[in-house]
């Protein structure tokens, strides 16, 4: 086990005192653990009294992370003026979370390494007298603390181990009343831990590796989540439906047929031969015009805009459940997706896949159509694009979705431009196939005598024309709605240099919200970023090399472009 070398020393204490009785105590440990905590004290011929791991009162639930601040203040809604405990990966995280939080009106406060002691027993205090309710910390706080009306616990990333997920869930509930314990599951966030894994010596690195996996199958599992939590631990679960995670309280009549979804997004990642990720992927389908889609040729692919019937974080959610049913691996280095045999079974029709489509956090406006579209239209439609699909070798769904088609037999367009107003229908599309459905259409009205203008309902909902973001907008976009510098190289794949170029030139046009997280990417001190500032008031920020100069060459281009942004948005 990975203990602290203090630990270790211990069994020298056992030398002095030879004749002592000698107790070890702790709160978790897997039977190889216990066994090395007897071989480390040398604790011959004792006995091992284990209690249960299983903490009844506490309801554990897993989902995936879509916009991680979205969904912790929606679960907060919950809970109002309840105690709760908010769990990060890094002091960066602890504090820009707090930050949304508190601006978003909540009693809230950090605790990390990086504050002051006096800091940080004040905030403890605060929390424990109930004068503030929510703390966000790393894993740095909760040791010794018995608060007992905690409410929640949030991981807000993933934690490193099922050992350390354990004792942070175990500071909710302690008073026995019902508890809430959220994860916000993130392949992303696997890839954070298994770079910090990779740093380690390769006898560490073979057991961290083991507990992450052990993480991994807990947090993807379909069955009660309770029984490899236990199991975990030695400990076997003989109930099989707990009744208080969300596994349990998940009825079959919750799962939809998802084939044609997993069709459409396994088709995009192999017509993106493997390469990329399921972010990337959720934009082709649904149809983005990012830089990196454009730069990419990816909007010319058959699959390009053909899932706007979902939202992006209906597709993400969608996206874990293709990779938990095993029709996808991820790759642990670059995050990209490659489809296994199961996968192409589902792409010729042989598997149907099931799963869950959950609701997006905001009311997704869907067009109304009417019932009463024109059948037998519809039916020619879906013929012709049948035999296209076959000449193709497309699936059907590739050509036209049947909402497409649906919109077609109800509003009867008779040119290009109202073809254009059809969901799921652009330009691409309408060189590609339009032409030939528009055909269709206009030699059914003519055979049937009919006269679009006078059918009822033909108000053809209005096409919004989308204006392509300049890059430096969609980057101060993705700033001010509370992702990081590094989270945005991350999400965009850009060099740290052009980001900043991004950001430079978006404050020098807008506002930039919290400028005061750019200094969580800085490497200064508080003392040399004020140095910095007060030079900028001096000389003006329109040239970093007099600078540069002026403070001797030792503050790197990079700092001073960083903190060129920050004095411009607080000075703007």
């Amino acid at each position: 086990h990975d203990f602290r070398p203090e630990y270790r020393q211990i069994v020298e204490i056992r030398n002095h005192f030879p004749k002592a009785v000698c107790i070890a105590f702790t709160a978790t440990a897997t039977p190889r653990v216990q066994k090395d905590i007897t071989d480390s004290l040398k604790l011959s011929g004792n006995n091992i009294f284990v209690a249960s791991f299983n903490r009844e009162n506490l309801y554990l639930e897993i989902i995936p992370k879509t916009n991680g601040v979205e969904q912790t203040i929606k679960f907060l809604r919950r809970y109002p003026n309840q105690s709760g405990i908010i769990y990060c990966f890094s002091r960066k995280q602890v504090d820009s979370l707090y930050l949304d939080l508190r601006d978003s009106g909540y009693s809230v406060l950090p605790y990390h390494a990086g504050l002051s002691d006096e800091e940080r027993h004040k905030n403890q205090e605060l929390f424990i007298k109930d004068d503030v309710q929510i703390i966000v910390a790393t894993i740095a706080f909760g040791m010794g603390i018995n608060k007992s009306n905690v409410r929640f616990v949030i991981h807000f990333d993933l934690p490193k181990n099922i050992e350390s997920y354990y004792q942070e869930i175990g500071r909710s509930g302690r008073d026995g009343l019902r508890s809430h314990c959220l994860m916000l599951f993130s392949y992303g966030d696997i890839q954070k831990l298994r770079y910090f894994i990779d740093q380690k010596e390769p006898k560490e690195r073979q057991i961290a590796e083991k507990h992450l996996n052990s993480l991994l199958d807990f947090a993807e599992t379909g069955i009660c989540r309770r029984i490899p939590l236990l199991n975990y631990f030695g400990e076997k679960h003989q109930i099989k439906k707990c009744g208080m995670c969300d596994n349990c309280n998940s009825s079959d009549k919750d799962l939809v047929d998802v084939t044609i979804p997993a069709q459409k997004f396994l088709s995009c990642v192999k017509r993106t031969n493997e390469l990329f990720g399921a972010a990337h992927i959720v934009d082709i389908l649904r149809g983005s015009e990012s830089l990196k889609i454009m730069s990419n040729g990816h909007d010319k692919l058959s699959t390009y805009g053909i899932g706007r019937e979902y939202t992006k974080k209906q597709w993400l959610f969608l996206s874990h459940q293709f990779i938990h049913n095993q029709l996808l691996d991820v790759n642990n280095d670059f995050g990209s997706l490659k489809l296994t045999e199961k996968a192409f079974q589902v792409l010729k029709g042989e598997l149907q896949v099931t799963g869950k489509i959950k609701e997006d956090f905001e009311a997704v406006e869907e067009k109304q159509i009417a019932e009463n579209y024109d059948h037998l239209l519809f039916a020619a439609l879906r013929v012709k694009r049948k035999e296209i699909a076959d000449e193709m070798k497309l699936p059907p769904y590739v050509i036209f979705s049947d909402k497409t088609l649906t919109e077609m037999a109800s509003y009867f367009p008779q040119t290009k431009n109202e073809m254009l107003r059809i969901s799921g229908l652009g330009e691409i599309k309408f060189e590609k196939y339009g032409q030939i459905f528009l055909n269709e259409i206009i030699d059914y009205c003519e055979k049937n005598k009919i006269k679009p203008e006078t059918v009822a309902g033909n108000n053809l909902p209005r096409k919004v024309s989308i204006v392509k973001k300049k890059s430096h907008n969609s980057t101060g976009e993705k700033f001010n709605s509370g992702m990081s510098v590094m989270d945005i190289i991350q999400d965009t794949k850009f060099k740290r240099s052009t980001i900043l170029n991004h950001l430079l030139d978006f404050v020098k046009e807008n506002e930039l919200l919290n400028p005061e997280r750019l200094l969580e990417d800085s490497l200064l001190t508080e003392e040399e970023i004020e140095k910095v500032l007060k030079t900028f008031a001096e000389l003006g920020a329109e040239l970093l090399a007099p600078v540069y100069q002026a403070l001797k060459e030792k503050i790197s281009y990079d700092e001073l472009h960083l903190l060129r942004i920050y004095f411009l948005a607080k000075n703007k």
